[in-house]
């Protein structure tokens, strides 16, 4: 990302987490954001956070699907061309399978899935219109690894990489470049109640060769890289940042839960 560039970036999920990281690294290069969420409250405190800088706040259900391409019209039409855009914004509640509700399963999808979906073919138009842009989708490495009780998030995360790959595709021809990142687990709000309990934060490092979770501003790292004119000749692609755990179990580490005997 060029930080002289003074087309704004759209952020979801901007209050909290990866997207509020997000939202102020790419304000402290100086370029605006327009930064979506849910949680007023949260924006609120992004805001106070900026120190001034150019940032555009919305509060937006994007599991309001429906709404979404109005509100993006709407964006285009105060903001003039959008040529960078972050799907950050993540739903996640889930259950057995065969105790799944409809409504968990069509929450994962809106959110993880059709949101991204209605946003980029909103936005492409004008970015390929202005030479072009980029997008960057965070998915997860459960769109690899899937995990019991958790089938709708799982299945929206891959879902999510095969739209990437698919909407790259189709959009190349305009020079609009689209990746997605899968990030494994990530010290965030969100997550907190489960992955900081100290047993199962004890427990589940053992599986990372890195033997921690992940920052948010490490995943701005990958995000502002493919956003960036050093990642021009890459797109469709999916990232995992993990700290290793897709790439190799170390048993010796895995023995050392606790509970589990030498």
């Amino acid at each position: 990302m060029n930080p002289t560039t003074t087309t704004p970036v759209l952020v979801t999920g901007a209050a909290s987490g990866i997207g509020k990281a997000t939202a102020l690294h790419i304000l402290n290069q100086g370029r605006p954001v327009i930064a979506l969420d849910r949680s007023r409250e949260g924006l609120d405190k992004l805001a106070q956070q900026s120190s001034g800088k150019p940032l555009t706040t919305v509060t937006c259900d994007l599991a309001q699907t429906r709404e979404l391409a109005n509100l993006a019209d709407t964006l285009l039409n105060q903001h003039g061309p959008i040529t960078a855009l972050v799907n950050v914004a993540g739903a996640w509640p889930g259950s057995l399978l065969t105790q799944m509700s409809d409504d968990i399963w069509n929450l994962n999808f809106a959110v993880n899935v059709t949101a991204p979906f209605v946003l980029i073919r909103a936005l492409a138009p004008a970015m390929a219109h202005t030479g072009g842009g980029a997008i960057v989708n965070i998915s997860s490495r459960n769109a690899f690894r899937s995990s019991v009780g958790n089938a709708a998030y799982d299945a929206s995360k891959a879902a999510l990489v095969a739209l990437t790959r698919t909407a790259a595709g189709e959009l190349a021809r305009h020079h609009i470049r689209i990746n997605a990142i899968c990030p494994g687990v990530i010290a965030t709000p969100g997550d907190a109640t489960t992955v900081e309990d100290p047993l199962f934060k004890a427990a589940y490092t053992k599986l990372i060769p890195m033997d921690r979770y992940g920052q948010p501003e490490e995943i701005v790292g990958v995000i502002t890289f493919l956003l960036s004119n050093e990642a021009s000749f890459m797109t469709g692609q999916a990232l995992i940042v993990d700290g290793g755990q897709m790439a190799c179990q170390d048993n010796q580490r895995f023995m050392q839960i606790p509970g589990l005997k030498a």
